[in-house]
């Protein structure tokens, strides 16, 4: 039966690999360098925080209000804040125009210890950057209250766990005029948005590996039954001989007969 369990388990090791909990065939990240001339929808329609995934990074757009920095950090595989690296730098006064880093002098990050701080060049409008995503999975900090709007990745799908996971809940979806998942919180009460999607590939290949598993399993049962029924029937040709032999085979005690 070690082999049976050994295949046992490599096809869960494989199921799940392939159905996309890990991110081993996720998309790869993709280089700060990629985003340097980024371009960014600041028709937000009142949304606090607009978040547009694509791939191996994503870009974001937050409503600041009477601030003068905008910190935003990451968190380690430790637990503990850490700097998150953005790039592609811009922002938008409220009357519309847009200015880059390289056109402002004091739209600028500088990088503490367990955060960058980008320094804005007014206390109102809209700060936008680019970061790296990792795989098929979405995390962030939530740096503003409110409503926060996450599109992920064209094909991939939020429908069903354990290959989905989306936190915090009460979000509602829809689609994008391009066909991708659209999700909106209408103010987010927790420290963190994650958002861990599939493609629909994924799906048919854990449902074809969880039925695999089943018939692993229905056939070991069906071992094991064989197995202790053929116990049974040599503990029956093993058992004490018995004579059955007539009376008048049977001498009787001495002195009879």
């Amino acid at each position: 039966m070690t082999r049976r369990r050994l295949l046992a388990f490599g096809l869960v090791v494989a199921f799940v690999a392939l159905a996309g909990c890990s991110s081993v065939l996720g998309p790869g990240s993709g280089g700060g360098n990629a985003a340097a001339n980024a371009s960014y929808d600041w028709e937000t329609n009142g949304t606090n925080a607009t978040i547009n995934v694509t791939g191996g990074r994503y870009t974001a757009v937050y409503n600041v209000s009477n601030e003068s920095t905008f910190p935003v950090f990451q968190r380690n595989e430790l637990g503990q804040n850490q700097p998150l690296p953005v790039s592609a730098l811009q922002f938008q006064y409220p009357n519309g125009t847009v200015v880059t880093s390289s056109e402002s002098s004091r739209l600028n990050v500088t990088s503490e210890r367990e955060r960058a701080v980008i320094n804005l060049p007014a206390r109102n409008g809209q700060v936008a950057f680019t970061a790296s995503a990792q795989g098929k999975r979405f995390g962030t900090r939530t740096f503003v209250e409110g409503t926060y709007e996450v599109t992920i990745p064209k094909g991939m799908r939020v429908d069903y766990e354990p290959l989905a996971r989306v936190s915090p809940s009460g979000y509602t979806a829809d689609r994008t005029a391009d066909g991708r998942v659209r999700l909106t919180w209408q103010n987010v009460d927790s420290n963190a948005v994650v958002v861990r999607y599939y493609l629909q590939r994924d799906l048919y290949l854990f449902i074809a590996g969880a039925a695999v598993l089943v018939l692993v399993a229905a056939g070991g049962a069906l071992y094991y039954l064989r197995q202790i029924r053929e116990l049974e029937q040599q503990r029956k040709e093993a058992g004490p001989d018995v004579d059955t032999g007539s009376v008048d085979d049977n001498d009787g005690p001495p002195g009879f007969g």
